[in-house]
C-alpha cells in the first residue's frame, strides 16, 4: 500500500526554497564531518526500511521531493544526536541534550514512516460549513472514548446517591465501588461496567441508573425501553435495516446515539422483555462495547460507556435473597440461579461485571419518597408545605403495600391528584404556607402559618 502521504507525481522542477534548504543542511552537515557517518547510516537504514518493508513499489526519490528532505533530516538527527550523545559521556549536559534531541527526531521519523503526517480532510472544512456535511454524511462513530472519573469523589458521589435513591444504601454502595474500580483498570475493548439492577418495581432501579449518569456523564444517558423490543424485527430499531430495506437509510438508533455521545450510560429498561435476537444483538456492547450498523457496516465503540440493564424478572424471590443474604458471592449466586429458572439468558448474565439485587422498600423509606414528592409537587406550585398529618403518610405507605406489584408510581399518582389542585387554587390566592390534613377519609390542603410546627 503506498504511503498516502507521499505523492506520487514527482514536482517537475527545483524551487528556490528548496535550494536554499539544500544549502543549509549540507553547511550544517559539514560543518559536524565527525557525525556524518552516524547520520548517513541512519538515513540508509531509515530509508532501506520504508522501502523493502512498507511501501516497496514508491520510488526512493519521492520521499526527498514530496516530504521536502523532512524524512533524511530526521533520520540524520537521530543518528548525529546519537553518535554526540555517545562521544559525549564525559560532558554530562551535552550528552543529555542531544540524546533527548535524536529521541525527538526519532518520534518524528517513526509518525512520517507511518504516515501519520497528513491532515485529515475533514479539519480543513471551515467551522460554518460542518453542520451542512455531517447532515449528508451521517453520524461519525468516535474511536472508543474514555470515561474519566479521575476528578470524582467516591465518597461524595456515594452520599449524593444515597440521597437521591432511598432505602438501598448497600446496592448504592457496591455499585459505585464496583464503577470506580473498573473504570481505573481501564479495559481495552470493554465498558465502563455492566451491571444488572434487578429487583421490585418501584425499588429505585431506573433512578439509581439516572442518577449514575447524573453524576458520573453529566446527565448523558441513552435509554432504551425493551417492552418495545418484544418482536424480533425490533432489533432494526438500534442496529437498523438490512441495506436496500425501507428506512435503511436512517441507520440504527442505538447506534447513532452511541455516536453522538462518546461516552455516557446506555440503560436497558426491563431487558427482561426485549426479543432473544435483540438480546443477542447487544451481547456484542456488553462483551467488546462493540455494535455494528446493520445498514451501514460502521462499528460503534461504546468502551466509554457503563452499560446498566434492569429487570423485574423474579422480583419477589430476589426481594428475600437480597434481605437474607450478606455475603455478596453467595447473594450473587442466588440471583443468578433465579434469573436462571425464569428464563434469562445464561449469555447475558455471563457477560455482566455484576449483579445488584434491590431491596423491597421498606415502610420508612416508602414514607421518605412520599414525603419527597409531595414537598416536590409544593415547591413546583410555588408553596412550602410547613405540616404533614401522620395519617396521610401511614395511609399512603398502606396503600403502596397493597399495590407493590405497581411500585410505588400508583401511590404517588394518587397524591398528585388529591393535592395538587388545592396547592395551586391556594398559590393563586396568595397563601405562601399550607398545612395538608386528613379529613373524613380526605386530603385537604389548607392555608397555615410559618409558625406550624413539621
Amino acid at each position: 500500500m503506498n504511503n498516502p502521504n507521499l505523492d506520487p507525481a514527482m514536482p517537475q522542477g527545483v524551487s528556490r526554497v528548496r535550494i536554499a534548504i539544500g544549502v543549509v543542511v549540507a553547511f550544517l552537515f559539514l560543518s559536524h564531518l565527525e557525525d556524518l557517518a552516524g547520520g548517513l547510516l541512519t538515513v540508509s537504514a531509515a530509508l532501506a526500511y520504508a522501502r523493502l518493508r512498507r511501501w516497496p513499489e514508491v520510488k526512493l526519490r519521492y520521499y526527498f521531493g514530496t516530504l521536502k528532505l523532512a524524512l533524511p533530516a530526521c533520520a540524520f538527527v537521530v543518528g548525529a544526536g546519537a553518535q554526540v550523545a555517545l562521544l559525549s559521556l564525559d560532558q554530562p549536559a551535552l550528552g543529555i541534550g542531544a540524546a533527548a534531541v535524536a529521541a525527538a527526531a526519532s518520534a518524528a521519523l517513526i509518525l512520517i514512516l507511518e504516515g501519520k503526517v497528513m491532515k485529515n480532510v475533514f479539519d480543513l472544512i471551515p467551522t460554518d460549513q460542518q453542520a451542512q456535511l455531517d447532515d449528508f454524511l451521517g453520524a461519525k462513530a468516535p474511536q472508543g472514548q474514555r470515561a474519566d472519573f479521575s476528578h470524582l469523589d467516591p465518597a461524595r458521589i456515594e452520599e449524593f446517591l444515597r440521597e437521591r435513591v432511598i432505602g438501598q444504601d448497600v446496592v448504592v454502595h457496591e455499585c459505585v465501588q464496583t464503577a470506580f474500580r473498573r473504570a481505573r483498570l481501564a479495559r481495552p475493548n470493554k465498558p465502563v461496567m455492566t451491571a444488572l439492577f434487578v429487583g421490585a418495581t418501584g425499588a429505585g432501579k431506573t433512578e439509581l441508573a439516572k442518577a449514575l449518569a447524573g453524576e458520573l456523564f453529566a446527565g448523558r444517558m441513552i435509554r432504551v425501553d425493551c417492552n418495545e423490543l418484544s418482536a424480533e424485527h425490533s432489533v432494526q430499531r438500534l442496529i437498523g435495516a438490512p441495506p436496500g430495506y425501507t428506512g435503511a437509510e436512517e441507520g440504527g438508533q442505538l447506534c447513532r446515539e452511541i455516536g453522538r455521545f462518546g461516552t455516557g450510560l446506555i440503560l436497558l429498561d426491563e431487558v427482561e422483555k426485549a426479543h432473544p435476537v435483540v438480546l443477542r444483538t447487544v451481547m456484542g456492547l456488553l462483551d467488546e462495547a462493540r455494535l455494528t450498523e446493520q445498514s451501514t457496516g460502521q462499528v460503534y465503540d461504546a468502551s466509554g460507556f457503563m452499560i446498566v440493564l434492569t429487570s423485574n424478572a423474579q422480583q419477589a424471590e430476589i426481594g428475600k435473597i437480597a434481605a437474607a443474604t450478606t455475603d455478596p458471592s453467595e447473594r450473587t449466586r442466588k440471583v443468578k440461579d433465579e434469573l436462571k429458572s425464569s428464563g434469562f439468558l445464561p449469555e447475558v448474565l455471563a457477560r455482566l461485571d455484576a449483579i445488584f439485587p434491590f431491596e423491597p422498600l421498606s415502610r420508612r423509606a416508602l414514607a421518605a419518597i412520599v414525603g419527597r414528592f409531595l414537598m416536590g409537587l409544593a415547591r413546583e406550585a410555588g408553596v412550602e408545605v410547613v405540616s404533614v398529618d401522620a395519617e396521610l403518610l401511614i395511609e399512603l405507605v398502606t396503600k403502596a403495600e397493597k399495590l407493590k406489584d405497581y411500585g410505588v408510581r400508583e401511590v404517588v399518582r394518587a397524591v398528585e391528584s388529591a393535592v395538587v389542585d388545592q396547592l395551586l387554587d391556594l398559590k393563586d390566592r396568595g397563601v405562601s404556607h399550607v398545612a395538608i390534613r386528613v379529613e373524613d377519609n380526605r386530603v385537604v390542603v389548607h392555608a397555615a402559618t410559618r409558625a406550624v410546627a413539621i
